[in-house]
């Protein structure tokens, strides 16, 4: 994943974010008409949003904020309370940093459809945002080298459902979720370029790993 570290890709991300910020949400006709698409789909399919619902579950900070804590804890017994320590802050920073833009951004959020009322505005989707980051990060300073390309792309693919389901129940316009998701990876690079740089992290490659029969941080083999 050193792909997070680069400067282009974070640019790009950087550039998604405040595109989407700008041009999305209800000034945008498509975004419009498919959240009135997802209403008409939910007021058809009450068994499939009663699913959904519970599946949104998983990006919500009750789940992702004891995942991080479970996984801190987890590396503390292990002895490697460096990395249980940036796994922390990451998460906790995220989302200190994501209702401030909602604030500031101060977008609403849509209203087609919906059975109940959200106070937090709409940009970026704190599931989105939370999910990714806490899922990623967990996935990439937790798991051991030989394992960690699997774990990543189960992490990925749960934030992806995450912010689909924010979509389809209505409560975010798309272009929140792709800001959420944003603003995730560019919190888990900034972490993973500063653990690199202060030598709190460093993920090595699992050949390399085979190579020596060891790994060469302690905190990895703890991991």
């Amino acid at each position: 994943m050193t792909i997070l570290t680069k400067p282009l890709f974070n640019i790009l991300l950087i550039a998604l974010f405040v595109l989407g910020a700008i041009s999305g949400g209800p000034g945008s006709a498509v975004e419009v008409r498919l959240m009135q698409q997802m209403a008409e789909v939910r007021a058809h399919q009450p068994e499939l949003t009663q699913i959904v619902g519970r599946v949104t579950e998983l990006g919500g900070g009750y789940i992702t904020l004891s995942v991080t804590a479970a996984a801190s804890l987890w590396l503390l017994l292990r002895g490697a309370p460096a990395r249980a320590l940036v796994l922390a802050m990451i998460v906790l920073i995220e989302r200190s940093l994501v209702e401030g833009l909602k604030d500031w951004i101060g977008r609403p959020r849509p209203a087609f459809g919906l059975d109940w009322q959200l106070q937090s505005l709409a940009y970026p989707s704190g599931h989105a945002a939370g999910s990714l980051t806490a899922y990623l990060a967990t996935a990439l300073i937790l798991a051991p080298p030989a394992r960690r390309g699997p774990w990543v792309a189960g992490a990925l693919l749960l934030a992806f459902i995450v912010g689909l389901s924010r979509i389809y129940l209505g409560v975010h316009w798309p272009s929140d979720v792709l800001g959420g998701w944003a603003f995730g990876l560019l919190a888990v690079g900034t972490a993973a370029f500063v653990g690199r740089k202060s030598e709190l992290l460093r993920f090595e490659p699992q050949h390399e790993i085979v190579g020596r029969h060891r790994p060469a941080l302690d905190e990895d083999q703890a991991a």
